[in-house]
């Protein structure tokens, strides 16, 4: 399989705030695996990066880890690629499962069925979503709901439990359940002493009151809870879920967190065999996430797939969601997903796909939609060097273009030119510029003056690859390289 790596910024309508955050902006990567003149799609958000090592460079390191790997496996197993993949990113969750969920996608459009098919489920009907509240001023929250009336439940955002003026506000506009989320964020006690109100106030599901290390609270919660307790950040995977039979009545599982569609299948029947209610819900992710997770609607009890109802800017069409939460899943195969590379929310997309006759392929970084700079990935070794696959030069950003794009702006494009030429089997990528902005983001993005002769081995000085400040001897001169190796951390 050849991996393809597109870097996206969505935005919602609103600025999505819960007890723990609030998030303006969430970037991301947009995952691309293709085989048989098909493509199949996973994606990975840069969210809660501290707890997931979900940054996006940690996710370009990790992809970059598994591309040799990747290479090598059938499009038709998605299952075998699992376990491949699995042992190398067992710290990256969230790359894991993109591409998890790109596999699965791609083997199911080769075979021509609808992933649900694939998956053995039977075919969906009746599917509906929650739609989720985020935290805000009482009159924002009722606001969003009058403007998503006649959703089948509500998934209300709680800073605390005391909060029931926020539940009897929305109250009045809706006899639909609500679903309240703590996000971490509650006191035990004032938990426990709200129950009985939200209950009689039509709350049907408590998801995760209490912070993740709080086992024994958490237990002692379900004891007494009218309302079933429902685990988030408790559930991360396979490990957890003895823990969690134990502290709650259900799981709500997250294809990123869980590591993929295959490891959340195995996570689902185990559930289910330990007598625990089943949720799927959604990190902040597009309608390519969103879509995969939807075909896995029939194995559990509730979906909370909404995120795409939120956003300004999506990166393609799949899942339709209707204004009353209905689900349809579209009648193609795989998920069902098309990207839409020309929408705003890709940062850094490919300007050459399709083309035919390019020496090399042309990546360029966009903001709303507009142009900035472009980078060609070409197949040039060194200079003095023999042909070799190995190595790709890079042909700019540089000139007007660049002075129009921001140091982030430029890092992103150099940083999905690197994971781009390594998943065609790169292990040196080199550019020379004289463009000071452009230097810098490649600096960022973990390239070096090369320094001893030109393949970095130690010259006469006993020095290879220098890592140098930020402004060494000669780093304004053009005839000066920076190279990036695989076998260097960047």
């Amino acid at each position: 399989m050849r991996l393809q790596v597109h870097e996206i910024r969505l935005t919602d309508h609103d600025v999505w705030r819960s007890a723990r955050e609030a998030i303006p902006v969430q970037p991301g990567l947009l995952v691309e695996l293709t085989a048989g003149g098909r493509s199949g799609f996973g994606e990975a958000s840069a969210f809660m990066t501290d707890r997931y090592d979900s940054s996006l460079d940690a996710l370009h390191a990790a992809l970059r880890r598994v591309a040799p790997t990747l290479r090598e496996l059938p499009a038709d197993d998605p299952e075998g690629a699992f376990a491949a993949l699995a042992p190398q990113l067992a710290g990256s969750p969230f790359a894991l499962a993109a591409l998890d969920v790109a596999a699965h996608d791609l083997a199911a459009r080769l075979a021509g069925v609808p992933l649900w098919q694939r998956l053995g489920a039977r075919r969906p009907a009746a599917l509906h979503s929650s739609y989720s509240i985020g935290l805000d001023e009482p009159a924002v929250m009722v606001r969003k709901l009058l403007e998503r009336p006649g959703w089948p439940a509500y998934k209300v955002k709680l800073a605390a439990p005391g909060d029931l003026h926020i539940l009897q506000a929305l109250r009045e506009h809706t006899d639909a359940p609500f679903f309240v989320d703590g996000n971490c964020g509650w006191e035990p006690a004032a938990t426990r002493a709200a129950l009985g109100a939200m209950a009689d106030l039509g709350v049907t599901l408590l998801e995760q009151p209490f912070p993740r290390d709080m086992w024994a609270e958490a237990g002692a919660l379900k004891d007494v809870s009218p309302i079933p307790v429902y685990a988030d950040e408790s559930i991360t995977g396979p490990q957890d879920l003895e823990a969690c039979a134990e502290a709650f009545h259900g799981v709500n599982l997250k294809l990123m967190k869980a590591g993929g569609i295959t490891p959340a299948l195995r996570m689902l029947r185990a559930a289910r065999e330990a007598g625990l209610g089943t949720m799927l819900g959604c990190m902040p992710e597009s309608s390519a996430g969103v879509s995969a997770t939807a075909h896995l609607g029939p194995f559990v009890d509730h979906l909370d797939a909404d995120s795409i109802a939120l956003l300004a800017v999506d990166t393609g069409t799949g899942v339709v969601l209707d204004d009353t939460g209905r689900i349809t899943l579209p009648e193609a195969p795989g998920t069902g997903f098309e990207p839409d590379f020309k929408a705003p929310a890709f940062t850094v997309r490919p300007t050459t796909a399709g083309e035919a006759g390019w020496d090399g392929e042309e990546l360029s970084v966009h903001r709303d939609g507009t142009a900035l700079a472009s980078v060609r990935i070409r197949r040039r070794p060194l200079p003095g060097q023999a042909p070799s696959d190995a190595f790709r030069r890079l042909d700019g950003p540089d000139g007007p273009a660049a002075d129009a794009a921001d140091p982030e702006e430029l890092t992103a494009l150099i940083r999905v030119a690197i994971t781009r030429a390594v998943a065609e089997g790169a292990g040196t990528v080199w550019l020379r510029t004289a463009h000071t902005g452009v230097r810098r983001a490649c600096r960022t993005a973990g390239f070096r003056p090369l320094g001893g002769t030109l393949d970095g081995t130690p010259g006469p000085d006993g020095h290879g690859d220098v890592p140098g400040d930020d402004t060494p001897a000669g780093d304004g001169d053009p005839s000066s390289l920076l190279v990036w190796k695989a076998n260097r951390s960047a």
